[in-house]
């Protein structure tokens, strides 16, 4: 801009034009000076309004999401609190049958080693065992019954 100026200066000293024209053409570069300042200012202000709404979207986008996901997680609740409910009392059910089971075995091994022990101790009274590890009889299995049943009655 100050270029302009001087070559403007320079053609009035060189008269080349004269002062009025000179005058004309520095006004005419002072109001083209004001324009481009304005439309500078009309762009960023421009800019600014774009930045604004495009701020605004995604505040507003982001409340959405945020409301949307509230929304399905307070659907969901409910939903997982009645399955965890259903895991919660199908494991204590499982875990009684294994406790149920668990006993049973445990009433049957004592059971057979009340048997084995009173079993030696004929054992021992009918042979005269002097050690009770020498007369302790094998534990009856479901097959020595059924090996009775196969044998004829004596008579």
């Amino acid at each position: 801009m100050k270029q302009e100026r001087m070559k403007i200066l320079e053609l009035l000293d060189q008269g080349k034009v004269t002062a009025a024209e000179a005058a004309s053409l520095l006004e005419a570069l002072k109001a083209s000076d004001n324009q481009e300042h304005l439309w500078d200012e009309e762009t960023r202000q421009s800019v600014q309004d774009k930045v604004n709404r495009f701020s605004q979207n995604v505040e507003s986008l982001s409340k959405d999401i945020g409301d949307k996901l509230e929304a399905t997680f307070k659907d969901m609740e409910p939903k997982l609190r009645a399955v965890t409910k259903v895991v919660v009392e199908k494991t204590a059910s499982v875990v009684d049958e294994i406790s149920k089971s668990l006993n049973e075995t445990l009433k049957n091994l004592e059971e057979r080693r009340a048997q084995e022990e009173c079993c030696c101790e004929e054992k021992e009274a009918e042979d005269g065992c002097e050690e009770k590890a020498e007369c302790c009889c094998e534990p009856e299995t479901e097959d020595k019954p059924a090996e009775a049943e196969d044998k004829p009655a004596e008579n």
